[in-house]
């Protein structure tokens, strides 16, 4: 084989190559990537750099990939683009991961890149499904989150949004995030469980380990996530596939709320039937997370650290509990053996009504929060027993057999429809397995203050 002067030997060598053992092809490589290493001329570069990425063979793509990323920032945007729509799974996968990690490519590189990435993902869901041609496949729509920390820039969007040659669902942008129908809670001091003295609510296996700490400000939903808003993003996965779903959800998990049929739960009404992983795909569509067991405290209970969120005294006009449901006067109601009783004789189905509306008057926390107790449970981000954040690792089990699995309990808070007076303060808690469907749990969604983009 003859040379040029200014195309090395490697480069050649690995130009010509079509096929032949694997360890032959690996020694090519090895010479290819040294002679990138070596060459000073950055166009000179560029064009060896470029016999790489367009090679027939997806593992020297691949490899020329990472070069690119590594030695030619400029280079770099427009061969992550390629690798964009790369039909090989092992060429795209690190391209998408390089978006989130390279600052190179979001400095001299991030609008080309960005449009790449929105570009391929726009396409519709049954090509992507397919995966055929240039078409990815839901795999690599999960990476979404890689265009995260591109998307923060808003010009950069702006600018890449104004000229998308497909069109892009907003729903599907990480930048979809509004505070409209949140609340801000500003930092302070959080003194858990009930004050020195007080008797705790039946339920609560006793005083929390460290009796006080310090929240960080962070926003909250007014009110609990209600059915009409749930059925939108489940109608948005099925127009457009799991694209916010936690990394260890269940396989072929379906987020259709189990009281979907239940006329009882009307659109209005705060949404049930949902595991704590169908939540967590919710806020990420959302663009935002559930709250940390210590902010939804903080946010019922204030600087004063009251027992309800809208005082000490129980207030039965207030909150929704079992006596709603069931039409009784209360004070204190029952204790936990009559009120464990009255739920084993009740029949849920023949109930003429469980959840109501939300937005009920008069109840608001000191930061205006509303609906904090009572209604349903709201799942929160937090282990159960430990208190450590929940980071579930349990893909490859079955569901049944996380019951029992003291890991997989995550705390909900502040009572239910069916909850006795007792359950319905802003102490209250209880554990639940991750997996469960309840029409007595929903949730409401939380960001950080330093979650926010600037304005």
């Amino acid at each position: 084989m003859t040379t040029t002067p200014n195309v090395p030997s490697e480069v050649l060598h690995i130009a010509v190559w079509a096929d032949g053992p694997a360890a032959e092809r690996d020694t090519l490589i090895d010479g290819y990537l040294n002679t990138l290493e070596r060459l000073a001329d950055p166009q000179l570069l560029e064009e060896c750099l470029a016999v790489g990425l367009l090679h027939d063979t997806p593992e020297i793509r691949r490899q020329a990939l990472a070069a690119a990323v590594r030695l030619a920032p400029e280079l770099a945007a427009e061969a992550v683009g390629w690798a964009l729509a790369d039909p090989d799974e092992s060429v795209r996968a690190p391209a998408l991961a390089s978006l989130a990690r390279t600052p190179a490519l979001r400095s001299a590189g991030g609008p080309s890149a960005l449009h790449a990435l929105l570009a391929v993902l726009g396409r519709s869901p049954d090509q992507i499904t397919a995966g055929v041609g240039n078409y990815v496949t839901v795999a690599d729509a999960h990476a979404l989150a890689s265009a995260q920390t591109l998307l923060a820039d808003t010009a950069l969007a702006a600018t890449v949004l104004e000229d998308l040659p497909v069109p892009l669902s907003a729903d599907r942008l990480p930048s979809r995030l509004s505070l409209e129908g949140m609340r801000h809670i500003p930092a302070g001091r959080l003194r858990r469980g009930t004050h020195a003295g007080e008797a705790g609510p039946f339920g609560d296996p006793g005083e929390p380990a460290v009796p006080e700490t310090t929240v960080e400000g962070f926003y909250l939903d007014t009110c609990p996530v209600t059915n009409d808003e749930y059925d939108a993003f489940v109608a948005d996965v099925g127009a457009q596939g799991h694209l916010w779903c936690h990394p260890d959800e269940p396989r072929n998990t379906d987020h259709t709320r189990s009281t979907a049929d239940d006329p009882r739960c009307a659109a209005g009404h705060p949404v049930t039937g949902v595991s704590w992983y169908d939540a967590v795909a919710y806020a990420a569509w959302c663009g935002k997370r559930l709250p940390t067991e210590d902010e939804w405290e903080r946010a019922a209970r204030g600087d004063d650290h009251r027992r309800h969120p809208w005082g000490e005294q129980f207030r039965p006009e207030l909150v929704r509990g079992l006596h709603t449901v069931l039409g009784e006067d209360t004070g204190t109601g029952p204790d936990r053996r009559a009120w464990l009783r009255r739920l084993a004789d009740l029949s849920v189905p023949e109930l003429p009504e469980l959840t109501g509306p939300v937005n009920l008057p008069g109840g608001e926390s000191p930061f205006g929060v509303r609906d904090l107790c009572g209604n349903v449970w709201e799942w929160t981000s937090t282990r159960f027993l430990d208190g450590l954040p929940l980071e579930p690792r349990f893909g490859t089990m079955d569901p049944g057999d996380l019951w029992g699995e003291w890991s997989a309990e995550v705390s909900v808070r502040g009572g239910a429809w069916s909850s006795p007076p007792a359950l319905l303060t802003a102490v209250s808690r209880a554990g639940k397995t991750l997996v469960t469907r309840s029409p007595e749990i929903g949730f409401r969604c939380a960001v950080s203050e330093s979650e926010v983009p600037l304005r």
